[in-house]
């Protein structure tokens, strides 16, 4: 008897031929049927500890392989759990298809566990604003119309999809489904290219600003090319860190939350701003004065959503991808016609450490590219240890730092290291949390080791919500809630994990830590006990309650 090949069967084939290589989620009835067909398909299935974690696991396997992540949950609060990565994704352009279960069709109405119906939890309406697209298919023949739009999106946009799939759609027979592969469009913005090169000649004092946008689409030769070109000095917002290696002679240093005096100053003295890939959000402009703000703003950006709607500058958009783009303009130049400016001086933008009587963070941060091997990538949580990373981290690869200060979800990093580590097993990949983080996603370290996933955790535990507390400190005089009067003991709670754990209070115990833990070549948690007292860089955002 000939047995039709089922919706689950055409997706996970279709996946297979994408280039998908592994999925990240956590298994259970509703959405049964597709995971174990991706495994039959030859796509592993990397089980999570948290449904959250394993969408950040796909964000982190998305960057890294430019290709498609896939996560998934069951119906209900497994979808529910999902949301935040999404929107994670969304802000952070990576395309990941969102995959989550759904009671059968012909049972709605039924009162049924874990409900994702319109009735209780509906996930397809619950994920539009989270994502690019999002549909529950209804019926099979549906199937492939709404999977082929979906997955254009998600590559040719860059960003975020979702597909809410029923139990009984999942099984259903097909006679034939057509799958679409679809191929890399070149998203180019033409008509303002003469407006910019004249903007850029015009100006006697510009900056280019390297946002995210550099590092998401590899864009960091054109970003050298575009600077070099017109000895225009660049700065870099905090999720843009890396996009330039932090010696080049024209890189003047980190902006905005965790950055530096000069860049800053830098920031108010342009007239006009070259904007790549960065939204220019409160954590990237907090320093500007309204008086300062440039005459002319250039802004390239694959989401129009913001451009030119932020500073009160005449702006000339240019959306599309950046990489292509900046490609597309850079050839159109005539070297004939470009202003000649002298290149400002280069400037040692890095600032007095603190003195401290324990261990600083900045300091450790200010040494730790000089201890790990070259072909590295990090991965930055949200919080005190981001933006001390952000100011103090020498990068020393372009696009090996990685950071997102914008939707700034607590413990993302931790899931993204993982992903990133499947999809680049040659490479040494750090993540760089905080303990408020670590208690929210470290369980997804045991995923890690028991899937052999060798990826180095650095676990900053100063015991206490430290960015929420000198926050609420310097604007209310109050710190409710920032305490942890019973604190984790990060290597205990790694060892029983099955990680091996270090406990740093030293930068010459963490210096070994770190090379014992890269000789290890496996999951290894570093945890370092740094003073509370330090204050981090994140004072130029202030809170009114009045």
């Amino acid at each position: 008897m000939y047995l039709l090949k089922t919706v689950a069967d055409y997706m996970a084939e279709a996946l297979r031929n994408l280039g998908v290589t592994h999925s990240f989620g956590i298994i259970g009835k509703s959405i049964c049927p597709v995971v174990l067909k991706m495994v039959d398909y030859g796509i592993e299935f990397i089980p999570g500890r948290h449904e959250s974690s394993s969408g950040f696991a796909a964000a982190g396997y998305a960057l890294k392989t430019g290709n498609l992540g896939v996560a998934f949950g069951t119906s209900g609060p497994g979808g529910t759990n999902l949301l935040t990565a999404a929107a994670h994704a969304k802000a952070n352009n990576l395309p990941v298809l969102f995959i989550t279960g759904h009671q059968s069709i012909k049972e709605l109405g039924i009162p049924q566990c874990q409900d994702s119906s319109s009735y209780l939890a509906d996930l397809a309406e619950m994920f539009r604003p989270a994502t690019l697209f999002s549909k529950l298919i209804e019926r099979g023949d549906h199937f492939s119309t709404i999977f082929n739009h979906a997955i254009s999106i998600a590559l040719n946009q860059r960003g975020p999809v979702h597909l809410c799939v029923p139990f009984d759609v999942q099984t259903e027979g097909l006679e034939e489904c057509n799958i679409v592969i679809p191929e890399r469009e070149s998203l180019v913005s033409l008509a303002n290219i003469d407006r910019v090169v004249d903007a850029i000649n015009a100006s006697k004092n510009p900056l280019i600003i390297a946002g995210k946008g550099v590092n998401r689409s590899g864009a960091h030769s054109q970003l050298i090319q575009l600077a070099e070109t017109f000895n225009i000095p660049v700065v870099t917002s905090p999720g843009g860190k890396g996009a330039m290696v932090w010696d080049h002679p024209l890189y003047h240093g980190p902006i905005g939350v965790g950055g530096c005096n000069h860049g800053d100053d830098l920031l108010n003295k342009s007239d006009l701003f070259i904007v790549l890939g960065s939204r220019l959000s409160d954590m990237t402009v907090c320093n500007l004065k309204r008086e300062n703000h440039p005459t002319t703003l250039i802004q390239f950006d694959i989401d129009p959503t913001f451009v030119g709607k932020i500073l009160f500058s005449k702006t000339i958009p240019v959306t599309g991808d950046l990489r292509d783009n900046l490609v597309c303009y850079l050839n159109h130049i005539d070297p004939n016609h470009i202003t000649k400016r002298e290149a400002i001086p280069y400037v040692d933008y890095s600032e007095e450490l603190p003195s401290l009587k324990n261990l600083s963070l900045a300091s450790i941060m200010s040494t730790m590219s000089d201890l790990i091997p070259d072909n590295n990538t990090v991965f930055v949580d949200d919080g005190s240890h981001g933006f001390n990373a952000a100011k103090w981290y020498k990068v020393k690869k372009p696009g090996s730092f990685v950071f997102d200060a914008y939707f700034a979800c607590m413990g993302n990093s931790i899931g993204m290291a993982i992903g990133a580590k499947v999809a680049a097993p040659e490479e040494t990949v750090f993540c760089i949390t905080g303990d408020g983080c670590f208690m929210m996603l470290g369980t997804e370290i045991n995923t890690a080791v028991c899937k052999d996933i060798p990826v180095i955790f650095i676990v900053v535990n100063n015991k206490q919500l430290d960015m929420a507390l000198k926050g609420m400190e310097k604007t209310t005089g109050r710190i409710d809630g920032t305490i942890y009067e019973v604190p984790m003991d990060v290597v205990k709670f790694a060892e029983s994990l099955g990680a091996t754990g270090y406990k740093c209070e030293t930068a010459e115990q963490f210096s070994t830590a770190i090379k014992d833990a890269v000789a290890l070549n496996r999951v290894a948690v570093i945890e370092l006990l740094t003073d509370r007292d330090e204050v981090p860089p994140t004072a130029h955002r202030t809170l009114n309650l009045n």
